[in-house]
């Protein structure tokens, strides 16, 4: 039974179940005397409910965008558009596209630089497409650092000594297929060859220990990895764009959603099945620690911290490996954003914008 797994920690597993498969992941369980409990039975009442109220939104100041709730890919790359025409003084910000995904869509980002010569931090997001908190967790810092700098201390503090590189869709036919058909999809859009289930994990496919472990060869899985390494045009364009600026990034941040977590390398395993660990883990770990700790006081939320296989579970192929073992950034993470479930209310917006941002700052602070 291909099972849709949510969110893991200390063999504690969330799982999305469809009602035709119930009864059968019941009996399973039972066999193998697993304890359970329904997290949450109004999965699709959820989802209907946001539609609801997606459809009904008034615009704001008669804008399509709305950073305090959830916005279309098209509104997303018009607001980012929008966005570098309000750059402050001094700055250059333009937007840029890394490619093109699949079905033709770009994968837009922008670009703020005080100069050259200037480390960058890079923040992306939305490469799983039904992780729409992280969306607009992404887009609120975007905009923070944009409209915020001649009034906020810190984000003057941060653009006056780093460039930044801001990409808030990495998926983007995954992200449209979750408005148009089908709100909890993950992957890409694109075909699989001799079988009748589309998509790839994008986040299985890139080229740093690809197919070694958390991962499946079966194109109907949610975490299926692809037919090769970075086979998917939306992975080869994000791999070439780490590579090229690699080596003048400070941090690079991943974000995803959800389960309170903030992972570092790696997240394969070793020819025994255990995890392994980078050489420079406890460097690391200390960046982990003030970004999780950071998060932790903005709310008084608890957030673990460590080694992503042996944190949450194994998972190869993924971009924060690659970032570090291919690209050549030292110090990469993935935030696994708050919530119990990827139907986030739109109240959650704010405070996850708050917490990820004093994250984010603590990390780059404490790097050395």
């Amino acid at each position: 039974m291909e099972l849709d797994v949510w969110a893991e920690s200390h063999g504690v597993v969330d799982v999305f179940v469809p009602p035709q498969k119930l009864s059968a992941f019941r009996v399973a369980l039972a066999q193998h005397a697993i304890a359970f409990a329904v997290k949450n039975d109004r999965v699709q009442q959820d989802i209907d409910e946001e539609v609801t109220r997606l459809a009904t939104r008034k615009r704001v100041d008669g804008r399509a965008i709305n950073y305090d709730d959830y916005n279309t890919y098209t509104a997303i790359m018009q607001e980012l558009d929008e966005l570098v025409l309000r750059c402050p003084s001094g700055f250059t910000c333009a937007t840029f596209t890394i490619g093109n995904s699949y079905e033709g869509r770009d994968t837009k980002g922008i670009r703020v630089s005080g100069g050259s010569g200037r480390t960058a931090v890079w923040l992306d997001a939305t490469i799983h497409a039904r992780e729409w908190l992280g969306t607009a967790t992404h887009l609120k810092i975007t905009r923070h650092l944009i409209e915020d700098y001649a009034t906020d201390a810190e984000v003057r503090r941060l653009m006056d000594t780093y460039d930044f590189y801001l990409l808030p869709v990495a998926n983007p036919d995954g992200y449209e297929f979750t408005w148009t058909d089908d709100r909890l999809w993950r992957k890409n859009r694109s075909p699989n060859p001799g079988s009748a289930c589309v998509g790839t994990d994008l986040n299985r496919n890139f080229a740093e220990e690809w197919g070694n472990a958390g991962t499946s060869s079966s194109p109907c899985s949610e975490t299926y990895g692809g037919s090769s390494a970075a086979s998917e045009v939306e992975t080869q364009n994000l791999q070439n764009e780490l590579s090229r600026v690699g080596a003048t990034i400070h941090t690079s941040v991943h974000i995803h959603t959800y389960a309170q977590l903030w992972l570092i390398p790696w997240g394969s395993v070793d020819i025994l099945g255990n995890c392994n660990f980078a050489n420079d883990h406890a460097e690391m770990l200390v960046v982990a620690n003030a970004a999780a700790d950071a998060i932790e006081n903005t709310y008084n939320t608890v957030w673990e911290r460590g080694n992503s296989c042996a944190t949450i579970y194994p998972a190869s192929g993924i971009t924060m490996d690659y970032s570090k073992g291919r690209a050549g950034i030292k110090y990469t993470a993935t935030p696994e954003l708050r919530g119990n479930s990827f139907i986030a209310a739109p109240d959650q917006i704010e405070p996850s914008f708050q917490e990820v941002w004093n994250g984010v700052v603590a990390a780059i602070d404490t790097i050395p």
